[in-house]
């Protein structure tokens, strides 16, 4: 009876632990690259249905990674539009071209929180500490079929963004 009650009591326990849920593990990140995009000053539309419309031209810039080097060609733009609770969703497409020559198109979409104090700041060209405000984003990438960039059609990628007083620098993950 010891025997049941024990083998009973160690079935229970095993049961217990194998139905608790421990933490899942997170993805890693690989870093990929950073990119340093040059704007123009922004073109509001003004208030809309949606919000505070604006038009941001991205008009050159660099690419840096172990294994990506290019330029940022001019022709993009940054389509934004700020909330009512001052948020701005960010939604940006452009273009580089790599050291080698292949073109590669970028979307990346996210959003930039900040307080208004913050938000004044960075809108007048200061030097703001990225700690004071969020700006994150998801690019996606689009390269040639059969170019050694290929890779960038086939993950999912992160990006932290820093607003700098001549560009906007956007460190980018791959997510593994």
């Amino acid at each position: 009876m010891k025997k049941v009650c024990l083998g009973l009591i160690l079935l229970f326990v095993c049961l217990l632990n194998s139905n608790a849920q421990s933490t899942p593990e997170a993805p890693q990140l690989e870093f990929v690259c950073e990119l340093k995009v040059k704007l123009n000053p922004a073109m509001v539309v003004g208030d809309t249905p949606h919000g505070v419309r604006r038009i941001i031209p991205i008009i050159g810039g660099t690419v840096e990674g172990p294994n990506i080097k290019a330029e940022i060609l001019n022709g993009g733009a940054d389509w934004q539009i700020v909330r009512s609770d001052g948020v701005a969703e960010l939604e940006a497409h452009y273009q580089m071209k790599t050291d080698d020559g292949v073109i590669i198109y970028i979307k990346n979409t996210g959003i930039r929180a900040a307080s208004p104090e913050v938000a004044a700041r960075i809108g007048k060209g200061e030097q703001v500490n990225p700690s004071e405000y969020y700006f994150r984003a998801v690019p996606k990438f689009e390269a040639p079929k059969g170019s050694k960039y290929e890779w960038l059609n086939n993950a999912i990628f992160i990006c932290k963004a820093l607003k700098n007083p001549d560009n906007v620098a956007i460190q980018v993950w791959k997510v593994k």
